[in-house]
């Protein structure tokens, strides 16, 4: 009998010692690096995103938000989340166009005029699942976009035409630096950091930034004008994923991860309108001069960019899907495609 009621007592430690253990064993930490700070606007949408996580997941999925270089380089991070060196990345993907070129059709100009309009052609024109076939090929899952608000030209000048640009020294990289060649004027390479100085001291006459940056740059000092519509209305960055982790986790945590990515998007989509509200309220502040292209002014800027969507297209398989989506929602919105 005691040998039995020690053998009892015995099973019963085990099973408290692991039941503990299991707990632990249970929740998945993901690590997620973010190109921006904390303070920014996709910073706090990634804080969104990973609490979304935790709460669909029952605490299952536990992801960790690092901020720019806390464990890798932002240059680095595609490379790292395709090896699995880190498990997810959130922002800008152009920095990785060279691997992923379909990227560049996310940014393509006047592709949509409001945030609703880049939610639509998300799910309902296939980008979402495009973007994720383009991601696929590198181990890598494409879980969502994330509206960064509009950007286009923030400048010293007036720009009412197409005309207004040529001579323009526009700071403007990557992708951007196309489109600003494209409509006549010349990009000029500068990091975001030196942007002021450079508009202070008339290295440039203007940026192609996001419109908040007025006032959190405080670029009303140094320019008098806006011209909208934004070259995008809202821009793009992403929330990645490597594939291999993703499918580590149950179909259940899987899909609530591509449903909290969802959600951090349409969170994004309401509050683009807020933030350009903001800037635009700066704007009026400052004396900053808004200008309204005239539809017949828009109609030379679409002209002169088209073209460059012809080059994206030509890309891969998977741009010119993007690129023909994209052309069959303007047409169904009557937009004409030269």
């Amino acid at each position: 009998m005691k040998k039995f009621s020690g053998l009892m007592i015995g099973m019963i430690v085990c099973v408290m010692m692991a039941w503990p253990q299991a707990g632990i064993a249970k929740t998945k930490k993901i690590t997620i690096q973010c190109a921006y700070p904390e303070t920014a606007y996709v910073g706090q949408s990634t804080i969104f995103f990973a609490k979304r996580v935790k709460e669909l997941t029952k605490g299952e999925v536990d992801i960790k938000v690092f901020w720019p270089g806390q464990l890798v380089k932002t240059k680095e991070a595609f490379e790292s989340v395709k090896t699995g060196m880190i498990d997810g990345y959130s922002g800008s993907m152009l920095y990785f166009a060279g691997f992923v070129p379909e990227v560049n059709a996310e940014w393509l100009p006047f592709g949509w005029s409001t945030p609703q309009e880049a939610s639509d052609v998300y799910e309902k024109y296939g980008w979402l699942e495009l973007m994720r076939e383009a991601t696929q090929k590198h181990g890598v899952r494409y879980i969502a976009p994330l509206g960064v608000a509009s950007m286009g030209l923030i400048t010293k000048v007036p720009v009412r035409t197409v005309d207004d640009l040529k001579g323009l020294k526009i700071r403007a990289v990557g992708m951007e630096a196309k489109i600003i060649a494209a409509l006549g004027g010349s990009a000029v390479a500068v990091s975001g950091a030196e942007q002021y100085m450079a508009l202070k001291q008339g290295v440039v006459d203007g940026t192609d930034y996001p419109f908040y940056t007025i006032g959190q740059y405080k670029f009303y000092e140094v320019c008098d004008y806006i011209t909208r519509p934004a070259l995008h209305t809202p821009g793009m960055v992403e929330i990645i994923m490597n594939d291999e982790s993703y499918k580590s986790l149950s179909e259940a945590n899987q899909k609530a991860i591509d449903q909290a990515g969802w959600e951090t998007f349409q969170r994004t989509v309401k509050l683009n309108e807020e933030w350009d509200k903001e800037a635009y309220a700066v704007c009026k502040e400052k004396n900053v001069e808004i200008i309204d292209l005239t539809p017949e002014a828009l109609e030379e800027f679409r002209a002169k960019i088209y073209p460059l969507w012809d080059e994206v297209a030509q890309k891969s398989d998977i741009s010119k899907r993007l690129v023909d989506k994209l052309k069959a929602y303007l047409n169904d919105k009557g937009v004409k495609i030269q």
